[in-house]
């Protein structure tokens, strides 16, 4: 039996703070500083919260969910919502701040360490602009690309009615929310619409309406490059291996062949042995040994 619930946990994070973030919703806060909640249901129906009711512990508070897909509102029970996935955007001027938790969003509320991580991530990103005019791209090839895309759609956030990414999302994903303000953007965008672009042609992807979807033939792709991937590792490693196998063979001949000549009287071992030790590296080793 477990001694910590995480259910109660988020049930009494829940109620402490779903009043202050409807306070500062789009509605109730300042067009730049401002919350949304969103919530996904086991039936893949995906909501924002609208309006929180009667929220106190000892009565039965309800919220008012307001649905993504369809128009229509719907009321669903505080005590209840432990059980959905949901996600609270920070929205600011420039960028926005998503939380995976309300667990996450607390902590973050008291210690401010996913607020200091990104902006540690902006300041990291400006001055490397700065200093560094054509800035690579994370993902610098296809692969990659191919490998973020199935992430990202696997692990599709509560805030996402769509399977498909836009071109900028895409970019997005890689550079940061911030990449429209880089001098490089342009070269972004062309370079990752080329990559989307060869990603269709080879059937990973396909695109409608300006929106890209993830296919079948992805999953195909990354498990025949992470093969290929582990056969060059082996190469490489046995390459490696038979270097210092080498290594070994010739230190091993040199040392047999000064034996052979000392016994014959032809090489001075011992003075051999003294011009060694007179090496400072050596002594330093045997010293420390």
């Amino acid at each position: 039996m477990s001694i910590i619930n995480p259910d109660k946990i988020q049930l009494f994070l829940w109620r402490k703070y779903l009043p202050w973030l409807y306070r500062h919703s789009a509605a109730k806060g300042t067009p730049y500083d401002y919350y949304s909640v969103f919530f996904k249901d086991a039936d893949n129906n995906r909501y924002i919260l609208k309006e929180v009711h009667h929220n106190a512990p000892d009565q039965e508070g309800y919220l008012l969910l307001s649905s993504l897909y369809k128009n229509g509102d719907i009321n669903k029970k505080i005590v209840d919502i432990p059980e959905m996935d949901a996600e609270i955007i920070h929205h600011r001027k420039y960028y926005s701040q998503p939380y995976k938790s309300i667990i996450a969003f607390a902590i973050d509320r008291a210690l401010k360490i996913v607020t200091l991580k990104t902006h540690i991530s902006r300041l990291k990103g400006r001055v490397v602009s700065e200093a560094k005019s054509d800035t690579e791209t994370i993902s610098r090839d296809r692969f990659n690309l191919l490998r973020l895309l199935v992430t990202s759609y696997v692990n599709q956030r509560p805030s996402r009615t769509s399977s498909g990414f836009s071109r900028d999302e895409v970019i997005a994903l890689l550079y940061g929310t911030l990449w429209y303000k880089h001098i490089k953007n342009e070269a972004f965008r062309r370079k990752i619409t080329l990559l989307l672009e060869s990603l269709v042609i080879s059937g990973d992807l396909t695109e409608r309406q300006g929106s890209y979807y993830i296919q079948g033939q992805a999953i195909t792709t990354l498990v025949e490059y992470e093969k290929e991937e582990r056969r060059v590792s082996q190469q490489q490693k046995m390459h490696k291996n038979i270097l210092r196998f080498m290594f070994v063979i010739t230190v091993s001949t040199l040392l047999i062949i000064l034996v052979l000549l000392g016994m014959a009287g032809i090489v001075d071992l011992h003075a051999i042995w003294q011009k060694i030790l007179q090496i400072k590296p050596v002594r330093f080793m045997l010293k420390f040994i």
